[in-house]
C-alpha cells in the first residue's frame, strides 16, 4: 500500500531539480517581490507583447505591403542568398523571433548551443538588414535614400519583434512559475532578496 506521504504533492515529485532551478533563474532574473508582483510583472509583459507584435504588423503592413512602391522597393535587387525585399521583411522578423526565442532558452537554462544557435541567426539578421546599406556602396543600388529606407525598416522590424517576443517569453515564464511556486520546496521570492544582499552564485536550494 502507497504511503500516504508519497501522495501528499504528487506536483512536487513531478519537479525535476532542473525544473526548479529554472525556475529560480527566472525568479533572480525578474525579481517579483511577491506573488501579486509577480503577477503583475507578467500583465505588463504580456501587455507589451501584444502591443509590440501588433506594432510589427502595422508597420510592415503599411511601410511594405501598401507604401513599398513609394519607398522604391522595386530599386532594390534580390539578396544575395536570393530573396526579394518584400521577402526579407517578412523572414527578418521571423529570424528574429527564431534567434530570441533561442537564446533566452539557451539564457535561461545555460545551454551553449542554444546560445550558439541564437547568436548565429541574430548574426543572419544582422546581415539581413544591413544589406541594403551594401548593396549600395557597390551600386547594385542608386539612390542611397532607397538603402537607407530598407535598411531602417528592416531594423525598426527586428527591434520590434526583438522586444515583443523577450516580453511574450517573460509572460509565459513568469505565468508557469506563478502556477507552480506553491509546490515548491523553498520560497522563491526568498531568492530576490538573497541577490539583493550581493551573492551572485546562489546555491540551488534544494538537493
Amino acid at each position: 500500500m502507497m504511503e500516504e506521504g508519497d501522495v501528499d504533492n504528487p506536483v512536487e515529485e513531478t519537479l525535476s531539480p532542473e525544473t526548479m532551478e529554472l525556475m529560480q533563474s527566472i525568479v533572480v532574473r525578474h525579481r517579483p517581490r511577491d506573488p501579486h508582483h509577480m503577477r503583475t510583472l507578467m500583465t505588463n509583459a504580456g501587455l507589451q507583447s501584444g502591443a509590440y507584435a501588433m506594432a510589427v504588423g502595422l508597420m510592415w503592413w503599411i511601410t511594405v505591403a501598401k507604401g513599398g512602391a513609394q519607398l522604391g522597393d522595386s530599386d532594390i535587387p534580390s539578396s544575395l542568398i536570393g530573396m526579394q525585399f518584400h521577402s526579407t521583411s517578412i523572414m527578418v522578423p521571423v529570424l528574429v523571433l527564431i534567434s530570441a526565442f533561442v537564446f533566452a532558452l539557451g539564457s535561461y537554462r545555460g545551454n551553449p548551443a542554444l546560445l550558439l544557435t541564437g547568436g548565429a541567426t541574430a548574426l543572419l539578421v544582422a546581415y539581413l538588414v544591413i544589406e541594403p546599406l551594401g548593396l549600395f556602396l557597390v551600386g547594385s543600388i542608386d539612390e542611397a535614400g532607397v538603402a537607407l529606407s530598407a535598411t531602417g525598416r528592416l531594423a525598426v522590424l527586428s527591434a520590434l519583434t526583438y522586444l515583443s517576443t523577450m516580453s511574450g517569453i517573460s509572460a509565459i515564464l513568469l505565468s508557469w512559475v506563478l502556477g507552480q511556486h506553491h509546490y515548491l520546496p523553498f520560497d522563491v521570492f526568498e531568492m530576490v532578496d538573497d541577490s539583493d544582499e550581493g551573492d551572485d552564485d546562489v546555491s540551488p536550494p534544494f538537493p
